[in-house]
């Protein structure tokens, strides 16, 4: 029986292609959440061992409520992946674009794209829910004169016909996806980290867990701050690390929980760039 593996969308959305370039397809399946809500509750719930969802994105910034989720439910990050974002213009074949009177897909994905569609001032945007949806249903319902945008390879997988390849506004952009579980990894072989904690409100004190990170020689790569609910005006921070040995790792988290309030490693795992 195959291991299910929440995804936020549907086969043939971003995190669907994550899930392939991660995992053996042959022994795994997508459970498909509408919601990364949703795609939370699946994990913490058991109906999966672990779920797939994005993290941040090289040009909009991070996913805030996807930390909260994370945070909340006392996640583990066990992995990363970067991927690389394109979109084409998929509809029913033979089309062309001038035929095309509305264009549906994630309100993220018309943003990315917006210069192309400014040359197209005949095409009515629509925001959904996922990227891959609108393709599917485009091909289940036949619906001509209207296109979606979708990642490479979706097209195929409904049988669409691509007007056009590679049309968002800026080719140097990555999205980072995550794989969260309720329990740590526990392999070695692992050289990043992601923390969380709290800091008081005096004078420099977020410096000195900053000077303490570099003077064990850990690699910043990332710092977010995030509002604790409740406490008004309070935040948590969120970093990420490298590391060279996890030993040395391990000493530098103990030393930064003695400077900081609330620690804890939210998860260890193999950097995605390196």
């Amino acid at each position: 029986m195959k291991k299910k593996i929440a995804i936020q969308g549907i086969k043939g959305s971003n995190h669907y292609k994550v899930l392939t370039e991660l995992f053996d397809v042959s022994k795994v399946e997508a459970l498909e959440c509408s919601s990364f809500s949703q795609l939370v509750n699946a994990v913490v719930t058991g109906e999966c061992e672990q779920a797939i969802m994005a993290i941040e994105n090289s040009i909009a910034g991070s996913i805030l409520p996807n930390y909260r989720l994370i945070l909340d439910h006392n996640l583990q990050v066990t992995a990363e992946y970067y991927l690389n974002i394109s979109h084409n213009l998929v509809a029913l074949p033979k089309q062309t674009v001038k035929d095309l009177v509305q264009v549906k897909s994630h309100q993220m994905a018309l943003h990315q794209c917006s210069h192309y569609f400014r040359e197209q001032s005949h095409i009515h945007l629509i925001e959904d829910v996922d990227t891959a949806l609108p393709a599917q249903i485009i091909a289940k319902k036949q619906l001509f004169g209207v296109g979606a945008l979708v990642p490479k390879g979706t097209a195929e997988l409904f049988g669409l016909q691509v007007l056009a390849e590679n049309i968002q506004n800026n080719s140097l952009n990555e999205t980072r996806f995550v794989v969260v579980k309720q329990t740590p990894n526990l392999s070695e072989n692992v050289d990043k980290a992601t923390l969380q904690f709290q800091m008081s409100h005096q004078t420099g004190s977020l410096a000195k867990v900053l000077n303490l990170m570099a003077d064990y020689g850990l690699n910043l790569s990332k710092i977010q701050s995030i509002p604790i609910p409740f406490d008004m005006w309070r935040y948590n921070f969120i970093v990420d690390v490298s590391f060279t040995d996890l030993v040395n790792f391990n000493e530098a988290f103990n030393a930064i929980s003695k400077i900081s309030i609330k620690p804890t490693c939210v998860g260890l795992y193999k950097n995605g760039k390196s």
